[in-house]
């Protein structure tokens, strides 16, 4: 996909994209002088400039050491337009293609986060602050495509993104922004406002939410962190305001966003004539809503505590455009929270993190707190696939010989897919095992699906030998796709290709990708023998890496008679030259079949 990018009001069901990329230009804090003249320098040429500004940029304009890689980012694209928000997405999302992600993953354990939470009291309590903006980060995987995955976390939020633009080495991301947060917003007549957050309380949809509201409004101790960084916030924009023209208007004031409640209080200022933007960025970035206060200290002391860099997290998306009056210009940005970062790691697959934090004063209670940030992240966290994952299993005398393979791939495909799975599932396969007549051989189904969880159906298994042919399949696969690794319910491309080979007298067929290379059958995987060795398709070609696989590649003497097995591409060439080919799938076990004609 192209680089482009969407400033997405999900409140107001307003949008504006940005298209037609033309270049982009990192500065550094030093370079931050120069910003003013880069801005009219693109305006000039009729461009339109979405901005990303990383957390670490502000931390030289707080006399604090950099890192090398954090930039103010300058996007400049051609063209800029109104558009709605879910025509732009279902524009740029592939039909029917699923997107989701794998159980998140914090960098930070409990026991390790409790231990922060003291840590920063103890610098509370000896003065260095009063409070800090504590921040850890989930990683994940992410599949499909990333509009779509957008698409399926949006929030309702005034402040969102979905942009695929270039890092400061020239490399694309997508950025998956649901941010409730403003950050500046300056208005044609050199009006600015800004409206820090400080006050969480979650929505259940219980009947006691809107008592939850009243009471985070009143709580002392959300009020007292909200006083503080109203007082730091007013202090910033004190730096660019006219004299006595910075105001409070609206205080503690409760809003709905997504899954939560906040605590937000808007600020005003009148700025003086002649203001730049780079006057702006140097007095007011970072947002001190994601410091703490003293700014300065507090972004010391989260330096000291933090385990990684923040990146874009907590820093600013937006944008700023030229107009008539006021300073010249106008715009908006948002406090980057609540994002999805994403780096590309092959074909349709991503290496996600998604920042969370809260503040942290005094009185915190730590265990609270934590509990917080997994408010702030259940939207993500509860992102489910749109799909289920089964398993096959050959059940005889209430027994399954590869139980124990069944049940690690349920789980482990369960987590990379983000699905809730019973934490034993082996048992929960063995109980019902136990409920099948003692006598016969059964196909037992296990599936594992978001709506019902795990669930159980059989019926007798037909004990005639397989079909001993094999044809190939008419479809072409992709080089890549992740899902192929799992056991889904979305087999209809394998459901027809081993139904058309049962239609030509054949037990199954076997699917080749684009690139050549032999991947699995509609229902088994192959072994193809080349001379004195045997062959398997390698799983990074994204195959189902099926049980029966597993136990033959465990011991490879037992079923192919063959001291080892190499994970292989194996051509058509290969294929149609083999001495022998083998399938197997947990149902059949291990067979030999011939190449149909």
């Amino acid at each position: 996909m192209p680089y482009s990018a969407l400033l997405d009001d999900a409140v107001n069901g307003r949008a504006v994209c940005y298209e037609g990329y033309a270049h982009s230009r990192f500065l550094t804090a030093a370079e931050l002088g120069t910003l003013d003249a880069c801005l009219h320098e693109g305006w000039q040429r009729g461009l339109h400039v979405f901005i990303c500004a990383d957390y670490e940029f502000g931390l030289p304009l707080a006399d604090l050491p950099g890192r090398a890689d954090a930039r103010l980012a300058l996007h400049w694209f051609k063209h800029k337009r109104e558009t709605d928000a879910a025509s732009w997405l279902a524009a740029h999302c592939p039909q029917n293609a699923p997107a989701g992600i794998s159980a998140p993953q914090s960098d930070t354990p409990q026991t390790a986060y409790i231990q922060a939470v003291h840590d920063i009291q103890a610098a509370i309590a000896r003065g260095d602050t009063y409070q800090i903006n504590y921040t850890t980060r989930l990683h994940l995987t992410a599949y499909g495509h990333p509009a779509e995955l957008y698409r399926r976390l949006r929030q309702p939020v005034p402040y969102g993104a979905c942009a695929c633009l270039p890092d400061v080495h020239g490399k694309p991301r997508w950025i998956l922004c649901f941010s409730p947060e403003l950050f500046l917003d300056i208005s044609s007549d050199g009006l600015i406002r800004t409206e820090p957050m400080k006050g969480t309380a979650p929505i259940l949809n219980d009947g006691l939410d809107g008592q939850r509201a009243r009471s985070l409004q009143a709580d002392p101790k959300n009020r007292a962190e909200n006083v503080m960084i109203v007082d730091l916030l007013r202090n910033d924009l004190g730096k660019i305001a006219r004299t006595g023209r910075v105001r409070v208007p609206e205080p503690f004031k409760v809003s709905r966003f997504g899954s939560v409640w906040q605590m937000t209080s808007l600020i005003e200022a009148e700025a003086k004539p002649q203001t730049r933007a780079a006057d702006i960025f140097r007095a007011a970035f970072p947002c001190g809503s994601i410091t703490g206060a003293p700014k300065r200290m507090s972004m010391q002391i989260i330096g000291q505590t933090e385990t990684a860099p923040r990146g874009l997290y907590t820093g600013s998306i937006g944008f700023l455009e030229p107009c008539e009056g006021g300073l010249g210009f106008r715009g908006t940005l948002n406090v980057v929270i609540r994002t999805l970062e994403l780096s590309p790691l092959s074909d349709g697959l991503y290496h996600g993190v998604y920042g969370v934090g809260s503040g942290i004063v005094a009185d915190s209670e730590a265990q609270a707190e934590y509990t917080e940030c997994q408010w702030k992240a259940r939207f993500l966290n509860r992102l489910q696939p749109e799909f289920g994952i089964f398993e096959t299993l050959h059940a005889q005398h209430k027994q399954c010989t590869l139980l124990h393979l069944h049940a690690g791939r349920l789980k482990q495909s369960a987590a990379a897919l983000n699905l809730p799975c019973p934490d034993h599932p082996e048992a929960h396969i063995r109980a019902y095992l136990n409920t099948l007549p003692d006598n016969g051989a059964f196909r037992v189904k296990a599936e594992l699906t978001a709506s019902s969880g795990l669930t159980f159906s059989h019926a007798p298994l037909d004990g005639g030998p397989p079909l001993p042919k094999v044809c190939l399949a008419e479809t072409v696969l992709p080089a890549h796709d992740y899902l192929r690794r799992f056991k889904t319910t979305r087999r209809e491309i394998y459901d027809t290709g081993w139904r058309q080979a049962e239609r030509q007298g054949a037990f199954d067929s076997l699917f080749f990708n684009r690139d050549g290379f032999l991947l699995e059958g509609g229902r088994s995987n192959v072994f193809v023998k080349t001379g004195n060795e045997w062959h398997t398709p390698a799983l990074d070609l994204d195959i189902l890496n099926g049980v029966m696989r597993q136990a033959v590649l465990a011991d490879p003497e037992r079923y192919l008679g063959a001291a080892t097995v190499r994970e292989s591409r194996i051509t058509r060439a290969m294929l149609r030259d083999a001495g022998e080919i083998r399938l197997s799938n947990a149902l059949r076990g291990v067979f030999a079949v011939d190449l149909a004609k």
